[in-house]
């Protein structure tokens, strides 16, 4: 029997550039050395995006035995989940079919992972949109991902050679940031980074940044009182339960001390004041990171692309590496369990 973990990968919007980036990811020979991926999504889709020298793809029929067809030498597994027409799935078009079989890749995806059928999850780029008009109404992976797995508290961390970001306020109206952090979700933030950094990333004292959320820290309350309020009891209360925070320190300096080592990791009070920093760095290879579920789960740091769906032209390159850190890491936690 084959060592090598199970990846459930879901193909996200069908009209996005998901099955292209998949198709592309898999052709790479280090996919096929570390995880035996399954992939969930449209047959007929995954079959669109294929080129001439693209991998082979076998469709699982409900009955037969799945281990043997993960464990072939040159093809790799569909598991087809949704049958879409031509019209429902065209490039760039997102519809409510589209948004249901979506849902339907996630939701297999949470309940493989949950039995350990799968012993991890890497996710292609989803369509809010969609989502919200076939009648699903969450603002993400994340928090879907929380709700399937019945987790309280999730977080996004993203990742790249040089950064590791972890925003407190995930998908939400840059007007609705203040108000929505609390010391309490800042200390969480925190407890969830620290509880990664030791075991997903062997770090045994991680080091910990907190971004300000305003100019140059706020100024001792001039630009705003967040920092003296908020931020600095919930740093202090995160060091007392032996968290490694530091801060709030001024984000316009934060980000280069960052990645030139200085910690391993940077809450961040919004998702952009992470992700543009960590996008600048790692545009292409950069890999998403949910924190909490009881199972691992990867994605692509990009969207569905709308713009290049169906050209040809989308860069397989992060959904490589999301799938590639979610055997590594599925990996290190069988050799736990085993251990």
């Amino acid at each position: 029997m084959s060592s090598k973990p199970i990846i459930a990968v879901t193909m996200g919007d069908p009209a996005g550039i998901g099955a292209e980036v998949i198709v592309k990811a898999l052709a790479d020979p280090a996919i096929r050395k570390a995880a035996r991926p399954l992939i969930l999504g449209d047959w007929g889709v995954l079959q669109r995006a294929r080129k001439k020298n693209s991998p082979e793809l076998i469709c699982w029929q409900p009955g037969q035995r799945l281990l043997p067809l993960l464990n072939h030498p040159r093809a790799f597994v569909v598991c087809s989940l949704s049958a879409l027409s031509a019209k429902e799935s065209r490039p760039a078009k997102p519809s409510k079919a589209g948004g249901h079989g979506a849902f339907s890749y996630i939701r297999v995806a949470a309940k493989l992972a949950l039995s350990q059928v799968a012993d991890a999850i890497a996710t292609a780029p989803i369509s809010k949109h969609s989502l919200i008009d076939a009648g699903y109404n969450y603002p993400g992976h994340t928090e879907l991902f929380a709700e399937l797995s019945g987790t309280a508290e999730c977080r996004m961390m993203l990742i790249g050679a040089k950064l590791r970001v972890v925003p407190v306020t995930g998908h939400i109206a840059f007007a609705k940031v203040a108000r929505s952090l609390t010391r309490e979700n800042i200390q969480t933030t925190l407890e969830l980074t620290q509880r990664s950094l030791k075991n997903f990333f062997g770090i045994a004292r991680p080091r910990i940044a907190v971004a300000a959320l305003n100019p140059h820290g706020g100024e001792q309350g001039i630009f705003g009182d967040e920092e003296i309020q908020i931020i600095t009891p919930a740093v202090k209360a995160a060091r007392k339960n032996g968290v490694g925070a530091f801060g709030p320190l001024p984000a316009d300096s934060l980000f280069y001390q960052a990645a030139r080592g200085d910690y391993d990791a940077v809450v961040c009070m919004y998702h952009d004041q992470g992700l543009i920093p960590l996008k600048l760095h790692h545009f292409y290879g950069g890999v998403a990171l949910t924190l909490g579920p009881p199972f691992i789960r990867t994605s692509v740091d990009h969207g569905t692309a709308y713009d290049i769906a169906g050209t040809g032209k989308a860069d397989e390159t992060s959904m490589k590496e999301a799938i590639l850190l979610a055997a590594r890491l599925a990996r290190q936690s069988l050799r736990r369990r085993k251990g």
